[in-house]
């Protein structure tokens, strides 16, 4: 009856081992990754020009230089001047919100691989645990057959040993590590809600995500494309789910940190293309 005792206790262990590697950990905040001022200083991009504008004119509104040409800034060194002002305040713009969104991914990376680790070695521990309860109970029947114990005893400590071993084996197919996870500033909201102006994103760079003569098609805007694809390959249409990437945080595990973190990446791969734009602009008007 001692043997089957302590069989009972690990089996208790288990099943108590088992939901504390489901517990959150610590709560991780954000926030340093956030500007520490607003921008003093801005592109605000002119009005965009018609839809049969060309792509040249649609890029010279964003940088809020629109009817300007190569032949007027030519004559003009305080035009020339006008044009790499703008085009590199637009940059830095550009830059600074790919810093950002960088630094927001790599937050989510860090705490998806804490807790990837966590998970590891809460797996650790109870396949351990179940080689351990498996040895024990071999060696449990074959003192009790020595020793010529009644059968019944042989075959409970037998099941129970089995069940232990077991159950600590399927606990580990269920260890799942999650956090509490503040996104705070969240850049990906706006894309998502896509509303007319943008509290996170200068207005250069919400520009160029909003308006379609941007995107590859010139028939719907690089937002709606990312989104799309978040629906389509991502599934972040569930109200849950929704809630917790768009909003103000949530209990991420480590598969919807990674999410997040790829998402951010996404749009940050997005903005950076403006980048390409305004080179090709600074090279028309100024050669």
């Amino acid at each position: 009856m001692y043997v089957v005792d302590n069989l009972s206790r690990l089996w208790a262990g288990a099943f108590l081992l088992g939901a504390l590697e489901g517990c959150a950990t610590a709560t991780v905040r954000g926030g340093y990754c956030a500007p520490p001022t607003p921008a003093a200083l801005s592109v605000n991009p002119d009005p965009p020009p018609l839809d049969s504008a060309s792509h040249e004119e649609h890029v010279a509104a964003l940088a809020g230089l629109s009817g300007m040409t190569a032949e007027q800034v030519s004559r003009s060194e305080d035009l020339r001047l006008r044009v790499v002002e703008r085009v590199e305040l637009a940059s830095l713009a550009i830059g600074a919100t790919s810093a950002e969104l960088d630094c927001e991914s790599e937050r989510a990376e860090q705490a998806a691989d804490y807790l990837a680790r966590a998970q590891t070695n809460g797996v650790q521990g109870l396949t351990i645990g179940s080689i351990v309860a498996a040895t024990l109970t071999s060696i449990a029947g074959v003192f009790l057959s020595t020793r010529g114990a009644p059968a019944l005893a042989q075959d409970t400590v037998a099941v129970s040993g089995g069940t232990v071993s077991a159950g600590l084996g399927l606990a580990s197919l269920f260890v799942q590590r999650r956090t509490n996870y503040e996104n705070g500033r969240n850049l990906l909201a706006d894309v998502w809600l896509g509303p007319p102006t943008s509290e996170t994103y200068p207005p250069v760079v919400w520009a160029y995500l909003t308006r379609a003569a941007f995107s590859n098609s010139r028939r719907a805007p690089i937002r709606d494309r990312i989104v799309a694809r978040w629906k389509q390959f991502q599934q972040v249409e569930d109200p849950a789910t929704a809630a917790m990437l768009f909003g103000s945080g949530g209990s991420y595990d480590v598969d919807s940190l990674r999410l997040r973190a790829a998402m951010l990446d996404e749009v940050k791969a997005e903005v950076e293309l403006a980048r390409q734009d305004l080179a090709a602009l600074a090279a028309h008007l100024l050669r």
